[in-house]
């Protein structure tokens, strides 16, 4: 009987470090991407080195290195506005969605049509 409960005990210690080193091996696999998001106002396609060969008589090293490093977009799609532009990135969603489709003012009630939503959201 006691040779018995060891030798349970003894497959039940195996199978816990073969579990182990599984789940260890999938945590590897997962890993999350860096991604770097750089953002700015009035930045067009020439304004980066990388993507015009310094075609405005500056260079941007910084960037160009990151982008060599890394991936850089060739296709990409921008809002027809800064408002609309940070309110896709922010939320995801288009700014048709999201009320936020040009450049309001302060008070203004352009924007302000689906704050309950917004508010909504973050509860």
């Amino acid at each position: 009987m006691k040779q018995i409960k060891l030798k349970i005990r003894f497959g039940n210690t195996i199978v816990l470090f073969a579990l182990l080193g599984l789940t260890m091996g999938m945590t590897a696999q997962t890993k999350k991407p860096n991604i770097l998001i750089i953002w700015g106002d009035d930045i067009g396609t020439t304004n980066v080195s990388a993507y015009s060969d310094g075609l405005m008589g500056y260079t941007t090293p910084n960037i160009d290195r990151v982008g060599n490093e890394g991936i850089r977009f060739l296709h990409y799609y921008a809002e027809q506005s800064c408002t609309a532009g940070r309110a896709a990135l922010i939320t995801g969603q288009h700014g048709i969605r999201t009320g936020l489709t040009k450049v309001g003012f302060p008070g203004a009630p352009m924007g302000n049509i689906h704050m309950e939503t917004v508010n909504i959201l973050t509860e």
